[in-house]
């Protein structure tokens, strides 16, 4: 039995995959990975993405859309994000199948402020890949690179419905700090809550680390 069998043996699934992000390392990219029978390449998000990434979010439905602080179905706002990329406030990672954008998963970083620490992992999946693991893959590289630039908060946040975003950041260890009511105005006036979830990165590291001693010893017969 493998030390992650034993995590879950001792602890429940849900520690095992908290101890599979926290311990994820940022992939060599451009990456080629098969997932559910499929071979998609990750890599940063370019300038000459903008076109695919719009094509991307506009096939997405609004709802999908409100957790983000800008409406990438804009040019504009793209054109914005990409700058910001290229001036190091965001680490985008695109996954790409046959030149089409699937998903994607952005850490946003105040480089410079009173929260530097603080990342903002965010996560979009397109519906043709929901259910294969994509979005979990994404959000580990998302939580390696953080971890990479020092980031000692993780956040998160979606409208209170997402129920899959939620159990996807709450299994890899996150709590609900916030939710805050008609935070979020749609294209047609109707209000939606959001909430805001988070993680301390050391705090939860020692708790792993816990964790995985408990079983080593067992898998070492201690």
């Amino acid at each position: 039995m493998g030390l992650l069998q034993g995590l879950g043996r001792l602890f429940g699934g849900q520690i095992a995959d908290q101890v599979a992000a926290q311990s994820a390392e940022p992939l060599e990219y451009p990456a080629a990975i098969a997932l559910d029978g499929e071979t998609l390449t990750l890599r940063f998000l370019e300038r000459n993405d903008r076109e695919a990434m719009l094509d991307f979010a506009r096939k997405l439905p609004t709802h999908d859309l409100l957790f983000l602080r800008r409406d990438i179905t804009d040019p504009s706002n793209v054109d914005q994000w990409i700058q910001d990329i290229e001036e190091g406030y965001y680490t985008t990672i695109a996954a790409v199948r046959n030149d089409a954008i699937v998903g994607y998963t952005s850490v946003a970083t105040d480089r410079l402020g009173w929260t530097r620490h603080v990342a903002e992992l965010r996560v979009l999946i397109s519906h043709e890949m929901r259910g294969k693991h994509l979005g979990r893959l994404l959000t580990e590289q998302a939580f390696a690179f953080a971890k990479q630039r020092g980031v000692k908060k993780m956040m998160a946040q979606m409208t209170t419905d997402q129920e899959a975003a939620i159990k996807v950041f709450s299994r890899m260890g996150f709590q609900r700090e916030a939710r805050l009511r008609n935070q979020v105005m749609d294209r047609d006036g109707a209000l939606h809550d959001l909430q805001i979830m988070s993680l301390d990165v050391d705090e939860f590291q020692a708790k792993i680390d816990v964790m995985l001693l408990s079983a080593q010893n067992e898998f070492l017969g201690i």
